[in-house]
């Protein structure tokens, strides 16, 4: 099976969760299924206008940005192969007040007046400068209805791939129903963060943040209370272009703190880096499931985790859980789960932590697969691939 994974435009010049959770998708779809051959061959596309007649399904990502989404479930609509939707949506009542209390500057005093619609209306409009493809369909969009388009693509999708039940339930207060029986709960694989015994000689570092350095990761008050309770931490994760002066204003902050920002690092330096921290804390203003939150759980950090997103349905109380928006929060957070690492006397392995909350990304794979194989039988279109005709 030969699937296709349309992206957002910016999708590989800005980095994010959705980028990660398909080019996971697309190494678990190269191991060998129970005939030998690759289990799907996957195909990243961020060309809004690319013809994508040739693949056997048709698997869309972030339903959230609408302009980029629509068009490429226009152009999958056109080939009349399944189409796959893995929404990757954010509650709106937190994106909002993220914008309204959660940003700051010129741009945060602005933003907060306006609605989902007119922001996004606007950061596309913005896009457009540097990714000429999304000039027409977002004068399109601003002739027509974001949550119109929303609604089209939830409709027209054989299946939707939620990671959360809260996901589900965002989805249907913030967009509209979700047709019966096509919805899916498949989280984020994850596997043994290294080989070789579950801790590090020591845990020698206080707290890691991993996490792209943007306003929305909320950095800043991190920082701000790591420096109250007189202890340093290790911030990883590249710098949001559109977030320049966050980013600025976050880098001067940490002289003299004590804390560390080693910019962005590879997956395995991130995981031997969470391998020594005792804590790992992120203070996001929305999220749909932090993968971070789940891998330093198995790395044997001890989690401090925004009430923003899904963590405590994985974690539940194996976490404390912190507000973004309360400095209180966050430090009663950090507090309380230094004394309960200080009070652990053992940790169980990785892989008992893992097996413990997720599934491995070859078990995701295998799970994908019979989902594509069982979406492309049904619809008669097929084409020639690992044997199977």
């Amino acid at each position: 099976m030969r699937i296709a994974y349309p992206m957002r435009v910016d999708a590989i010049d800005k980095p994010g969760g959705d980028l990660v959770q398909v080019l996971r998708y697309i190494d678990a779809g190269k191991k060998a299924g129970k005939d030998g051959y690759p289990l799907f061959e996957g195909t990243l596309i961020t060309d809004l206008r690319a013809d994508l007649s040739s693949f056997d399904l048709i698997h869309l990502t972030n339903i959230d940005r609408p302009v980029d989404t629509y068009r490429s479930f226009l152009c999958a609509k056109a080939t009349r192969k399944p189409i796959l939707l893995s929404p990757i949506h954010h509650s709106y009542t937190e994106i909002e007040r993220y914008e309204s209390v959660g940003r700051s500057g010129i741009v945060g005093s602005i933003s907060g007046l306006f609605g989902f619609r007119t922001l996004e209306y606007l950061r596309s409009l913005a896009r457009c400068r540097r990714y000429s493809q999304l000039v027409f369909p977002t004068l399109n969009m601003m002739l027509g209805d974001i949550r119109e388009s929303q609604r089209l693509v939830l409709a027209g999708s054989d299946r939707i791939l939620v990671l959360t039940e809260k996901e589900k339930g965002d989805l249907t207060r913030d967009i509209g129903e979700i047709p019966e029986g096509k919805c899916i709960c498949i989280r984020n694989g994850l596997e043994a963060t290294t080989s070789g015994s579950d801790s590090a000689p020591s845990r020698d570092i206080d707290a890691c943040i991993v996490g792209r350095i943007e306003a929305r990761k909320n950095q800043i008050t991190v920082l701000g209370v790591l420096k109250r309770l007189g202890i340093s931490g290790i911030f990883v994760g590249t710098e949001n272009p559109y977030h320049r002066s966050y980013c600025r204003q976050f880098k001067k902050m940490l002289i003299g703190s004590g804390s560390r920002y080693l910019g962005g690092l590879s997956h395995e330096e991130t995981l031997r880096l969470m391998k020594r921290a005792r804590v790992h804390i992120s203070a996001s203003w929305f999220e749909v499931l932090s993968l971070v939150d789940l891998e330093a759980y198995c790395a044997g950090c001890g989690i401090v985790a925004s009430e923003s997103g899904g963590t405590r349905e994985i974690l539940g109380d194996r976490a404390e859980y912190i507000y973004p928006d309360s400095e209180e929060s966050i430090h009663k957070g950090i507090s309380r789960m230094l004394e309960r690492v200080s009070r652990t006397k053992s940790r169980s392995t990785e892989e008992k932590r893992a097996e413990l909350i997720a599934e491995t990304w070859d078990q995701i794979g295998n799970r994908l697969a019979s989902i594509y194989r069982e979406c492309v039988g049904n619809s008669g279109h097929l084409s020639s691939w690992g044997g199977e005709e």
